[in-house]
């Protein structure tokens, strides 16, 4: 299992209960995902209210010295 820049409540509970083996609650996966990095996100598409965890550092590139490096 990988993370990803943008994963949906469904996705982050299947990697919480792969990582720890505990079984995944709304507040548990929540926390979880709160200390690797990511952030709730609950954008109004189409009137409906979708709900993601993002994580803006995973994929982003790194110029150094000239050379591009994948995070």
């Amino acid at each position: 299992m990988e993370l990803k820049k943008r994963m949906t409540y469904e996705e982050m509970a299947e990697y919480f209960e792969y990582e720890t083996g505990k079984l995944a609650t709304k507040s548990g996966v929540g926390k979880y995902a709160k200390q690797i990095g990511f952030e709730v996100y609950k954008p109004h598409i189409d009137g409906k209210k979708l709900f993601f965890y993002v994580n803006p550092n995973i994929g982003k590139y790194i110029e150094t010295a000239g050379s591009e490096k994948q995070n």
